[in-house]
């Protein structure tokens, strides 16, 4: 008998078209689906960071109603994979011009200069939705972005600078492969 490996169908249901396999489903819960198979298959532990609020009112079912953010969040996604600290950004954006820097805090570059200057890795996921493409863009490309005070990474750079993502066949956005290519097997 064959163990073929299998998938959670009412999580995810593969297709091979991009354009259709993800349509209404947002960066982060594709991620998330890809970051439990590679959790449950022992590829790398990842986890999405959670935002640190203070509930202030919540309903009569426990549904928070009312809650401020106690401190700025630094980046969505941290974890290990292959020994290697990993610390991420999971960005969306419509714009067929490229990646508004607006979209991306201050704060959230200084924790990409400190992952990087500490070894760590460190980048950004970004969704061009216009395209429906999905391109891993290191975390330098960012810093100096924000350090030549950029307003935008044009789309062309980001097809010229970052790596596609391709769909895996049980992960919607299966970005350790790139990792694995562009930060361990190059280096």
């Amino acid at each position: 008998m064959i163990k073929y490996p299998t998938l959670n169908k009412k999580i995810y249901n593969k297709t091979n078209d991009r354009n259709t396999a993800n349509q209404g489903m947002d960066l982060e819960e594709m991620i998330n689906i890809s970051n439990e198979y590679y959790s449950s298959h022992n590829i790398a532990f990842i986890n999405k960071r959670p935002t640190n609020i203070k509930v202030l009112k919540t309903s009569d079912k426990y549904t928070i109603t009312q809650a401020v953010f106690l401190s700025p969040s630094t980046l969505d996604y941290v974890g290990i994979y292959n020994g290697r600290y990993l610390d991420f950004e999971a960005k969306e954006t419509k714009s067929k011009e490229g990646f508004l820097m607006a979209n991306i805090a201050s704060h959230q570059i200084e924790a990409m200069r400190k992952i990087i200057f500490h070894k760590g890795i460190s980048f950004a996921i970004i969704y061009m939705k216009a395209f429906s493409e999905i391109y891993l863009l290191d975390g330098q490309i960012l810093i100096d972005a924000y350090d030549k005070n950029k307003s935008i990474i044009p789309y062309e750079d980001i097809k010229h600078q970052g790596i596609l993502i391709k769909e895996g066949y049980f992960t919607p956005v299966d970005y350790i492969k790139v990792v694995k290519e562009i930060y361990l097997e190059h280096k």
